[in-house]
Formats: C-alpha cells, sequence, structure tokens
C-alpha cells in the first residue's frame, strides 16, 4: 500500500521516477522497487521521499492505512477506538503504524525497534515529542545554530521533546526490542493537496 500510495502521489504531481528519486538523494531503482512493493524504506528515505512529494512521512502513512478511518464501530467519525490491529508499515528495521493522524493536529506514530546505529540525521516543521513504552533508545540532538550534538539515553516510560527545527536521529540501544511513540505536533510548512489512496488492482 506505501508503494502505490508514493506512486499515485508522485503522478498526482507530475513527476517522474528520476525526478522524486534525485530530489530525495535516492537511487532511481530504490524508488522503482519501493514503489512495486519490493523494498523497505527507513524513515529517514521516507522522509526524504515525502519532501521531494511536497508532503509529509505521516501523511504517506495515512493514506497507506485506510483502517485508520475513525469509527466506534456505530458510525461516528469523530471517535475512534484503536484494539491494537492498525496498518503497520514495514521499515529497513521493525515497522511503523500511525495510530492517530488529525488533520492540522497531532499525528502519533509508533515504531518497533530501530537500526543499532544511527542513520543520517533529519529535521522537520513540526514539534516532536518521544515517548519509550519498552526498551531503550538514543536520541541525538542538534539544535539550530549549533554543531555539539547532544546525546540522551531514554528506557521505559521516559520521554524528550524538541522542536522540529532540531536536527535529530534516533537508535535502538541493545538487542532487546523497543517500542516508542512519536507525536508530532503543530503546523508545517508545507501546505499540499491530500495525499491520495492507491487505485486498487484490476485485472486487464
Amino acid at each position: 500500500m506505501l508503494g502505490g500510495v508514493i506512486r499515485a502521489r508522485r503522478h498526482l504531481l507530475g513527476k517522474t521516477l528520476v525526478e522524486v528519486a534525485t530530489a530525495g538523494g535516492l537511487s532511481h531503482s530504490f524508488l522503482s522497487q519501493l514503489e512495486r512493493g519490493h523494498a523497505r524504506p527507513s524513515m529517514r528515505s521516507l522522509f526524504l521521499i515525502a519532501q521531494a512529494l511536497e508532503t509529509t512521512q505521516q501523511a504517506l502513512l495515512a493514506a497507506a492505512a485506510p483502517d485508520l478511518s475513525p469509527t466506534n464501530g456505530s458510525g461516528d467519525p469523530n471517535i475512534r477506538l484503536d484494539r491494537g490491529g492498525g496498518s503497520s508499515i514495514p521499515v529497513q528495521t521493525g515497522s511503523a503504524r500511525l495510530i492517530s493522524h488529525v488533520e492540522g493536529g497531532a499525528d502519533v506514530t509508533e515504531f518497533l525497534d530501530l537500526p543499532t546505529e544511527f542513520e543520517d540525521a533529519f529535521s522537520h516543521t513540526r514539534y516532536e515529542l518521544v515517548y519509550v513504552v519498552s526498551g531503550h533508545i538514543e536520541i541525538e540532538l542538534t539544535p539550530p545554530g549549533s554543531d555539539t550534538p547532544e546525546i540522551h539515553t531514554l528506557g521505559p516510560l521516559e520521554s524528550i521533546g524538541y522542536p522540529g527545527a532540531t536536527a535529530h536521529r534516533h537508535r535502538r540501544v541493545g538487542e532487546a526490542r523497543c517500542v516508542f511513540l512519536v507525536v508530532h505536533s503543530g503546523p508545517d510548512v508545507l501546505e499540499s493537496p491530500p495525499v491520495p489512496a492507491p487505485a486498487p488492482p484490476h485485472d486487464h
């Protein structure tokens, strides 16, 4: 589903594979495999793809998880009950699941596991809160205008928040499974049309 969402968004913007891959600093072959469901993105590569497609990671994840639609079983669109059965998006290590997506509001993403080595840092415009449910992670933060990163180690029930403009990256500490939530809130500079869901497959 995620690959189909990326392809649909790219077509909506009239961009080629090469244009999006180049803008994101990714290989054309990787993006092609991702769109066909033959590759898994890291959260950083998904972030770069989202930027190239003038949207956000959360919007792409939301469009790839149609069961995220609000419902409480009685048809009330204002109430949503999540019993943990939502779509998980496989990433290069573990998975990511968008468990709450509110247009113009906060997004909550659940991560299961991380690489044990830092990937490249990235930043965005929204405030970010990280809350660890289980396991241990390290977060490297480099505030705007600073060349000196800060390392913070978080264990179960610990959290940290920072402005989106802060360059940041995460890694898992140890081999034990880690589960943590990332909450993005506040406005985003990007004002873009909704990300379309991919068309259902059909026989030719």
